[in-house]
């Protein structure tokens, strides 16, 4: 059992810290672009630019991992988005910023296509939901934990910056000194396909993209709109918490509750949830800090436990071979969505004031509802008869070197 769990333990304590660090360097970004004066749709377009890289690496980290295996895939990128962190601090210009925004978004889709692909081949379907929810749970436990680093230091100076380059270079240590490879596949793994991805989840694969249009607009836009409306930096930071708090406490009741009815029927719920109190909120012009802060964490808790349900939904379809091309076509469509939801909501922000944000996301949420409900009518969803106790793929665990996982 402790020969099980342990590399599944240490590929996690990697991944929460480059959680972190993306945590804190998101918001700072996004308050530096303030204080620099680009605007809401320049802002949307730096934001973009990470997902945008992270669309391109979708294809590019699959090889990576076929060519060189999981962990040297890993490393690797780690240190290429480390590097990047300090390169904001080189060129204080908006296109240099979007271009570098590319390069992290870039190494940050083999980071999840590893990480994604490294935990859904370790486990059966019947237990796929709970296990993405501690991934889950560890992603913003990690991030909401980036936001209160935003208070050492000055936005305006370069201390934090050279913070979020120290905590992704440790985010190294603890895979490069496993002793175990990553999983391997029996059979060819499938290169990454959106056509491949449409068939086994047509659902799962414009939710994908919804969802990550929400979460990409919330963590790119919501310190400018914050910013925007008057409180301090230590409010955003809070705000952002408040975000990744509120899906790190309903992130495990829902994983589980996903394991035992449909997983695309609790997504849909989740976004007209979603959608209704974005819509609520429209109403009111300005909302005291405290208000800010509970409606922060609802959005959240509702948001961001749908990533990892959808991600558990389209696997349970897929076959072995097909992991790490799943894994490659779900972040494709993350990054796809989450590239032009804030340049949509930044045009909204800059056109409809602080309302644009809310309005944003409360339509990205109701298009998941209406094209749920959709498949619903053309297809029903057997995926709680159809889950079994497969076993899952074994990692394999060396005594000395490391050697190449092919």
């Amino acid at each position: 059992m402790r020969a099980t769990v342990m590399p599944l333990v240490t590929l996690l304590l990697g991944f929460s810290l480059l959680q972190m660090s993306n945590g804190l360097q998101g918001t700072l970004l996004a308050i530096r672009a303030g204080l620099e004066g680009f605007g809401g749709v320049t802002t949307g377009l730096i934001m973009s630019g990470f997902f945008a890289g992270l669309s391109i690496g979708s294809f590019v980290a699959p090889r990576l991992i076929s060519g060189v295996g999981h962990i040297r895939t890993f490393a690797a990128l780690a240190s290429v988005a480390s590097a990047a962190a300090l390169m904001h601090l080189a060129f204080i210009d908006p296109w240099v910023w979007i271009a570098v925004r590319c390069l992290t978004g870039f190494a940050f889709a083999g980071l999840i296509i590893v990480t994604e692909s490294w935990l859904n081949a370790s486990v059966s379907s019947a237990q796929r939901g709970k296990l993405l929810a501690v991934y889950g749970m560890v992603g913003m436990a990690s991030g909401a934990a980036g936001q209160f680093l935003l208070n050492l230091g000055d936005p305006a100076e370069f201390i934090l910056f050279v913070l979020v380059s120290i905590v992704m270079s440790l985010s190294l240590v603890p895979i490069s000194l496993t002793r175990v490879e990553g999983p391997r596949a029996e059979g060819t793994q499938e290169p990454p396909s959106l056509r491949r991805l449409w068939g086994l989840s047509p659902y799962g694969a414009v939710s994908a993209g919804l969802v990550g249009a929400s979460i990409g607009t919330f963590y790119g836009l919501a310190p400018l709109f914050a910013q925007e409306m008057g409180y301090a930096q230590s409010r955003i930071a809070l705000l952002i918490a408040a975000f990744t708090i509120g899906g790190l406490v309903l992130q495990f009741p829902l994983g589980w509750m996903s394991d035992r009815v449909s997983r695309r029927g609790l997504s849909v719920g989740l976004a007209a949830a979603g959608g209704a109190l974005m819509m609520l909120t429209l109403p009111i012009p300005a909302p005291s800090s405290t208000v800010l802060l509970i409606l922060g964490f609802a959005i959240g808790g509702l948001v961001l436990p749908a990533q990892s349900i959808v991600i558990a939904h389209v696997n349970d379809r897929a076959p072995g071979s097909a992991v790490v091309a799943v894994s490659g076509g779900l972040v494709l469509m993350q990054g796809i969505g989450a590239a032009i939801g804030p340049l949509l909501a930044g045009v909204l922000l800059d056109t409809l004031g602080p309302r644009g944000l809310p309005l944003a996301l409360g339509g990205f949420q109701l298009i998941i509802v209406a094209w749920g409900l959709l498949r619903m009518t053309l297809r029903s969803d057997p995926e709680t008869q159809e889950r079994h106790a497969a076993p899952p793929l074994t990692p394999n665990f060396v005594e000395g070197e490391l050697s190449r996982e092919e």
